[in-house]
């Protein structure tokens, strides 16, 4: 099990350059945003704008802080026109060629964004609910836990608090995570496709 916290991870601007945006993890390690298999990324959005373009690519978005996101898309590309998110919505999956431009519902916003390479790898990205979740890796499945606030264990009293993030990557090892209440964690599991 890896486990690390965002304040040590990389500030970079967005693709397109209207914003930044923080690298929470990034496979394979070194990787760019041209040649990435996945990526998890935590943005501050302060105002109006296109998201960045990625072909290819398959992305699941949380708002972690602020009033929320609008984003309008088009028909033909199989988007809904208009898609509210806020802190209380389900992650929003969608693919990353869309054209989608973003309005914020009132101040910055701060979210939670998992890219895969649709030709390479498969994901689920959710929110967790206080109770117990038993997860396991495999050869062929990564699995990440992000804690945005209040705290969770892991074996052996491995705490996570708000900000960290761990990767479990032994093979057949099972662990226990045990949420508290009120705690805010995403469980994101990224399944290598078979060939």
């Amino acid at each position: 099990m890896r486990k690390w916290n965002c304040r040590d991870c990389q500030i970079m601007p967005w693709k397109n350059g209207r914003g930044s945006t923080t690298e929470l993890a990034i496979f394979p390690p070194g990787a760019t945003l041209e040649d990435f298999v996945w990526r998890l990324s935590s943005a501050y959005v302060e105002s109006a704008g296109p998201f960045s373009h990625f072909a290819g690519v398959d992305r699941s978005l949380a708002i972690l802080s602020g009033d929320g996101l609008i984003l309008h898309g088009h028909d033909e590309q199989g988007v809904p026109p208009r898609v509210r998110l806020d802190q209380g919505s389900h992650v929003y999956r969608f693919p990353g060629e869309l054209a989608i431009h973003a309005e914020l519902c009132g101040g910055p916003v701060l979210d939670l964004n998992l890219m895969t390479r649709r030709a390479i790898c498969g994901h689920s990205m959710h929110r967790l609910a206080a109770g117990e979740y038993p997860l396991e890796a495999t050869e062929e499945l990564q699995i990440l836990v992000y804690c945005v606030a209040g705290s969770a264990t892991l074996p052996a009293d491995e705490v996570l608090q708000a900000g960290d993030l761990v990767m479990l990557e032994e093979a057949g090892r099972r662990f226990q995570l045990r949420v508290k209440e009120g705690a805010i964690l995403y469980l994101m599991s990224i399944r290598s496709l078979k060939r």
